[in-house]
């Protein structure tokens, strides 16, 4: 199942990814590549930065997903007399 974690960041566009470690840092999923059971086209290198189909690649960012916090409404207590 995709469940994205991360946001892929470029210049001009945003694609959820799903982080999952590999043998050379992290591979980032789209969905696409996650439900057709492809090999990502993305990989972020610890100290190296992010590569695509082996090259690396400047300009990508990564970000956790954002997450909705519910505020949470105070209660009244009430009081019987």
């Amino acid at each position: 199942m995709f469940n994205p974690t991360h946001m892929l960041i470029s210049r001009s566009r945003e694609t959820p990814v799903q982080l999952v470690a590999g043998p050379k840092g992290y591979w980032l999923y789209t969905e696409k590549e996650w439900l057709e059971g492809r090999d990502p086209a993305f990989e972020l290198r610890p100290k190296l930065g992010f590569y695509c189909l082996g090259t690396p690649v400047v300009g990508f960012r990564l970000e956790p997903m954002p997450t909705t916090v519910e505020a949470q409404q105070p209660q009244t207590a009430t009081i019987q007399q």
